[in-house]
């Protein structure tokens, strides 16, 4: 099911069916400011943990690619040879795979919509709710428009243009 479409001839008679569709829009509105705001708060999260995945796999890659045996002796055994450029080789492994999950971050659409979310909607109520915080704050602004008073009935959410 969708949103009641929101027709501007409706907004002329200002009826209590067209007020109705309105709020299911504002609550639309809100609820979907609020899960993007928390998309993209969690996907900082994300982001953020990747980086620390990051360095913790980088300092690991570093310390693999350092470490050397203490043979006993003059040589190393064939085994230990081996075992050194087993680490040496997934030090590498781990360094292409870093480098790869940093540009994949790099280029993550979260990023871009942190644009978004400098964005502010839940002030736009704010601003045009007069005192009266009435949830029909679309009226005001048209009433204006049209140079007509707009009057709250008591003990109600309603306006009326006169």
């Amino acid at each position: 099911m969708g949103l009641p479409a929101l027709e501007f001839s409706d907004s002329l008679l200002d009826n209590p069916a067209f007020r109705e569709r309105l709020r299911c829009h504002e609550t639309e509105l809100e609820r979907t400011n609020k899960f993007i705001k928390e998309l993209i708060k969690d996907g900082n999260m994300l982001i953020s943990a990747l980086k620390h995945l990051s360095a913790s796999v980088q300092k690991f890659s570093k310390s693999l690619q350092e470490f050397q045996f203490e043979c006993i002796g003059d040589t190393e055994t064939d085994d230990e040879v081996n075992v050194a450029q087993s680490f040496k080789e997934f030090s590498q492994l781990l360094d292409t795979l870093e480098e790869e999950r940093r540009r994949l971050v790099s280029r993550h659409p979260l990023l871009k919509c942190q644009r978004t979310a400098q964005f502010d909607m839940s002030g736009l109520p704010a601003a045009m709710v007069g005192s009266s915080g009435s949830p029909c704050y679309i009226c005001q602004p048209l009433a204006s428009f049209w140079a007509l008073s707009v009057s709250p009935i008591e003990g109600s959410d309603e306006l009326v243009l006169g």
